[in-house]
């Protein structure tokens, strides 16, 4: 089975667990707030990917009651849990890969640590198509760990029990190159400590862009 199903598979059989383990987002609000500060419609277009059981989806939510939300996520239980948790929102089991499907134009693009799923390439590819997802000025929020490519493998969780879920890094130069090369100008970037299962702490990467008018990046780069 490819690493990312795999990956996928095990979020669908721990969609509880995750949930009681991350619904609390407190440690983020300030990144995920700053976010929304930057969206200027009071009705905006939103597309989150990667949503897991809404505990991202609840905060944006609160802050435009009245905006068109997509919400996708691939795993269906996750979706399941997302649609109890935030009724008022449009949840879908879908492929962030295949976001340039989507007709719609979006003010903004919420994707809170999906990147640790993708590899570089398909990360790449993920913000090229964010860039053509957006309407001029739209926004784009990113998170990850940061690492080495060669870091990448499967690692326990704090919801999974025995079983390891496989585990993508990626460099913030790297991240800051794919932005500017589609078009995004960076607004902000944050890095915090987070304390692992095993006791490693990793330093997660938190990127706040907005596209600039006259760039539109559809294809890969």
């Amino acid at each position: 089975m490819e690493k990312f199903q795999l990956s996928v598979k095990r979020f669908d059989e721990f969609a509880s667990e995750y949930a009681e383990k991350f619904m609390d987002v407190e440690a983020y609000a300030p990144s995920i707030g700053r976010f929304c500060d930057l969206i200027t419609d009071p009705d905006p277009a939103i597309l989150e990917l990667a949503c897991g059981p809404g505990n991202v989806t609840r905060f944006v939510r609160n802050r435009f009651p009245n905006s068109r939300y997509l919400a996708i996520d691939l795993s269906p239980k996750m979706i399941e849990l997302a649609k109890t948790r935030v009724p008022d929102v449009e949840f879908r089991v879908m492929d962030v890969r295949d976001i340039s499907a989507l007709i719609t134009r979006f003010d903004a693009i919420m994707c809170s640590f999906c990147l640790p799923f993708l590899s570089s390439q398909d990360t790449n590819a993920l913000i090229a198509h964010c860039s053509g997802s957006l309407k001029k000025n739209g926004v784009l929020y990113l998170s990850t760990m940061e690492g080495d490519e060669s870091m990448a493998g499967y690692e326990p969780t704090n919801f999974s029990g025995e079983q390891k879920i496989y585990f993508n890094y990626h460099q913030q130069q790297d991240l800051e190159n794919a932005l500017t090369a589609c078009g995004f100008v960076i607004d902000r970037i944050t890095r915090q400590d987070y304390h692992e299962p095993d006791g490693r702490i990793t330093t997660d990467m938190i990127f706040i862009a907005k596209k600039i008018p006259g760039k539109d990046k559809h294809q890969p780069v």
